[in-house]
């Protein structure tokens, strides 16, 4: 857990050298715990749904999942991105951890449920990640700052095309885990799921846990 916290504050506050050292573990500990800060956000939303037990616990596990799985897409793009750019082959697991770090911000996301400022808070931990991404790539890459600028912009833009190609399965696919996980339905569109939004779920009359 100590490597864990210190992974997290090497990214909070984008130390290279720190960043570097961090492994696969602690970084997917970081996403852990990003995961959870976002869903304690909107436990509130959970318990008017009756989430409860193991169906929360589910509830956690699949948006670590996704965020998880999102952090490391990003990072199959950019690093398909950064070989094209550099010309040669870039460590695709360093990339990775880079990722799940740059998720770090967000164990401030409990506060983004807060009603009206949270919407300006979720935009300024969202800058926070993209800060962290680009000087993880850039010690990852060991290239400058304004070409990892450019690198992460490009791989972004990438991020945008397979989010409209992957609309339609991804909106079926995030659907599906959710209610099989939790036993209800869920208002989820693709563009929520691969922006990283929390999965919540919808009361339906009729349905009980």
């Amino acid at each position: 857990m100590a490597d864990v916290l210190a992974a997290l504050l090497a990214a909070l506050t984008l130390d290279e050298a720190a960043m570097s050292a961090a492994g696969t573990w602690d970084a997917l500990g970081v996403a852990v715990l990003a995961s959870l800060s976002t869903m304690l956000g909107h436990s509130a939303v959970l318990a008017l749904n009756r989430i409860r037990g193991l169906r929360l616990l589910s509830t956690l596990v699949l948006n670590a999942v996704v965020l998880s799985s999102l952090r490391i897409l990003q990072a199959a793009i950019t690093w398909t991105v950064a070989g094209i750019v550099l010309g040669h082959p870039v460590p695709l697991l360093d990339l990775v951890i880079v990722a799940l770090l740059s998720l770090a911000p967000q164990v401030f996301g409990v506060v983004t449920a807060m009603p009206h400022a949270g919407l300006f808070i979720g935009r300024v931990l969202e800058a926070w990640q993209y800060l962290v991404l680009v000087v993880g790539v850039s010690a990852t890459f060991g290239v400058t700052l304004a070409t990892a600028l450019g690198i992460t912009l490009v791989g972004w833009v990438v991020m945008q095309m397979v989010s409209r190609l992957l609309r339609v399965p991804a909106t079926w696919l995030g659907s599906r885990l959710w209610t099989l996980a939790t036993g209800r339905p869920t208002m989820v569109t693709a563009r929520d799921i691969l922006a990283g939004t929390p999965l919540m779920p919808v009361e339906v009359e009729g349905v009980r846990p």
